[in-house]
């Protein structure tokens, strides 16, 4: 039989399957969790206050080492030929943004291990004292590394946005919207993880740490839902192929996601517990334990959406 001959149906527009929507989730959450502790440092700095011992930036620094192992382990799992992907780190090209992501990561990955490892300096310090002068010249660079950190960590939280935008035959990952949608979600998650890691294992409930996220959680949902709002607007001016493409979030499997998971676990969820309880309930794990959890499932499911909902639809 001729393969020209038949319909489209047939064929499984799916490219990237879920290795790639928990790799998506677990760089932005890395991401986001580093952006926000070390911009949580900066603050307390300048304005002469502690940071040492700090529940949320101990959480993020247990946290983001952590996601970006899991998601660079399913990312290589998810290879045709795994045992190969050092061939991606022999050959680059400066014009692909995937050779630019790798490189992000290569310099990002190891200097998450150096920003954890100041962290817990005396406790790394007593199970591994041979890295002792190592570690007393990363701290001499401190101020240099958590910059050259912060910028790489917006840029890995941004360019697997960049990377999707990049398939020009799906309306909905072709948009210059999806990068800030990935900062944003990055941001919300990282947040969301490290208030509730700070809560489970470093007793924190009631740190002005956690008062200042809560007063920034309002912006970034509200960031996250323009960006949203914005993805299908565009849409609209992006021809029939664009409209058609609007139907992720009305009909099908994929529109269930985004409005249950996305909107409904992940958005309003959230922010009618925070407007709709007291102030003196918001520093219990009752409220802090479930709200997070909400935040964290409701950004699983929009990278699940962005990339299973974009691909099924195409241009």
């Amino acid at each position: 039989m001729n393969n020209i001959w038949g319909s489209m149906e047939q064929y499984d527009p799916i490219v990237w399957h879920w290795l790639i929507a928990i790799y998506l989730f677990m760089a932005g959450l890395s991401a986001g969790s580093i952006l926000v502790a070390i911009g949580l440092k900066w603050y307390k700095e300048n304005r002469g206050l502690p940071t040492d011992g700090m529940p949320l930036i101990l959480a993020a620094s247990s946290t983001a080492p952590v996601a970006i192992c899991v998601g660079m382990l399913v990312l290589v799992l998810d290879l045709t030929k795994p045992f190969e992907f050092y061939l991606i780190l022999l050959n680059y090209n400066v014009t692909s943004v995937m050779s630019l992501g790798v490189i992000a990561l290569l310099i990002y990955m190891p200097l998450v291990f150096i920003f954890s490892a100041l962290v817990f300096e005396k406790r790394v310090l007593q199970y591994l004292p041979w890295l002792a002068k190592v570690l007393k010249v990363c701290r001499q660079l401190e101020w240099g590394i958590e910059k050259l950190l912060f910028v790489l960590a917006l840029g890995v939280a941004v360019y697997t946005g960049f990377l999707l935008s990049a398939l020009t035959s799906y309306p909905i990952l072709n948009t210059a919207v999806l990068p800030a949608l990935f900062l944003a979600s990055a941001l919300s998650v990282g947040s969301a993880a490290n208030v509730l890691i700070a809560t489970l294992f470093f007793n924190d409930t009631e740190s002005d740490g956690i008062e200042q996220l809560h007063r920034i959680e309002y912006l970034v949902t509200f960031s996250e839902v323009l960006c949203l709002v914005m993805l299908f607007a565009s849409l609209g001016f992006a021809g029939t192929a664009g409209q058609a493409a609007t139907a992720a979030i009305t009909t099908g499997t994929w529109a269930g996601t985004f409005w249950f998971g996305v909107v409904g676990i992940g958005i309003i969820v959230p922010v009618l517990a925070s407007l709709f309880t007291s102030k003196d309930f918001k520093a219990t794990k009752s409220y802090i334990i479930p709200v997070c959890c909400s935040v964290i499932i409701g950004v699983m499911s929009l990278r699940i959406f962005i990339l299973y909902g974009g691909q099924s639809y195409l241009g």
